[in-house]
């Protein structure tokens, strides 16, 4: 379903305990920074793993392994844009998720793993902020900007 620009998405149920954190995230970013709406998405990488059929159709429509979760086309602190890996509280990246991760911060996107809603809303705003003020300009570098690492 595609929201109107005035509608909010709904929060949907989800099985897995990263797919809730992700939709508490993207809900939260939606309705706090609307001018920002059609910037943040997920990449969907998942499907029946244990189908070739499935399988051989993601792989030819360009389905990469470790892609991150969400990626935010918001070009900040001389950085392409934001890639997003949600992970559970002792959750851990795979090797294809690392391997991608230097990959995309080699070619100057900023990469967080984020484990909770307020990792979330911190890293956001520290991404498009610095010290309260808006940074629109892709050659200043963010100056004391804190990484979120943790694997």
């Amino acid at each position: 379903m595609i929201a109107e620009a005035g509608e909010q998405p709904k929060k949907r149920e989800h099985s897995e305990p990263e797919g809730r954190i992700q939709a508490e995230c993207f809900a939260w970013f939606w309705n706090t920074y609307p001018e920002y709406r059609g910037l943040l998405f997920h990449v969907p990488s998942e499907g029946n793993r244990n189908s070739i059929i499935d399988g051989g159709r993601r792989k030819a429509l360009g389905i990469v392994a470790g892609v991150s979760d969400l990626i935010l086309m918001l070009p900040r602190h001389r950085c392409h844009g934001l890639c997003i890996e949600m992970k559970t509280k002792d959750g851990r990246q795979s090797d294809k998720q690392k391997e991608w991760q230097k990959k995309v911060m080699e070619q100057g996107y900023d990469y967080q793993v984020i484990r909770s809603l307020d990792e979330f809303k911190t890293c956001i705003t520290e991404y498009i902020f610095d010290n309260g003020k808006e940074k629109n300009d892709t050659d200043k570098a963010a100056s004391g900007r804190k990484r979120i690492e943790r694997d």
